[in-house]
């Protein structure tokens, strides 16, 4: 009977134990697109549903929640919360990489538990590219493809260059200088050279009332 009594205290005090730690305040964002910029929320403006990070910080200033507004359960309305949250003074700290705020990103506020949430709004606008960053350059680098093969082009004229100028310095010091065989050089006159004597024929010493044909009856040569 006793030990019946003692395990039902035991389920109370669990139960009052675990109700009192669900129970708390709660503390929500709710971001918009700020179509107008104003700061607030006007009918007709979108809720952002992504793209959107909060950091919780206790009255200390330590974090003590995060959340992105991809996980939540009601990006579709683009709120986050934290709940269970005891009576004191919270910040929330809001980042978004595509959105620029038109409020506060930091926005300090006291909760209680009253069971009904306290809700603080976040406005912002797309974030917008500076048209000079985004548009295309005058000129443009060629591709490193074409580089390389202008490169190699330049290089292969440049050895063919190289290579054609040697073969004109060897072709001058070997083969322009050599001298020519003997029975191809000629004399200072248009009469070529005997092979046996290396004499030319002097014509031009014979005598000119001296007919030829006479010489040839005597015994001596006609030269």
């Amino acid at each position: 009977m006793f030990k019946r009594i003692g395990l039902l205290m035991l389920a109370l005090t669990a139960i009052s134990g675990l109700a009192a730690a669900q129970s708390g305040g709660q503390l929500c964002v709710r971001a918009f697109e700020d179509s107008d910029g104003n700061g607030r929320y006007d009918a007709g403006e979108q809720f952002i549903r992504r793209d959107v990070g909060v950091n919780l910080l206790d009255a200390g200033g330590l974090i003590i929640a995060s959340a992105l507004m991809e996980s939540s359960p009601t990006s579709a309305q683009g709120v986050i919360c934290f709940q269970f949250l005891p009576t004191g003074q919270y910040t929330v700290v809001i980042t978004s990489a595509a959105y620029t705020a038109t409020t506060p990103e930091t926005i300090t506020t006291s909760i209680t538990e009253s069971g009904l949430p306290t809700v603080v709004d976040f406005g912002a606008q797309v974030t917008t590219i500076p048209e000079a960053a985004t548009a295309s350059p005058t000129t443009t680098a060629p591709p490193l493809d074409v580089m390389r093969l202008l490169v190699s082009g330049a290089g292969a004229l440049i050895a063919l260059a190289f290579m054609t100028l040697l073969g004109f310095v060897i072709y001058v010091f070997a083969f322009a200088r050599r001298p020519l065989p003997a029975d191809l050089r000629r004399t200072t006159g248009s009469i070529p050279a005997l092979r046996q004597t290396g004499e030319l024929r002097r014509t031009r010493d014979l005598p000119a009332s001296r007919p030829l044909t006479a010489d040839l009856d005597k015994d001596e040569p006609p030269f």
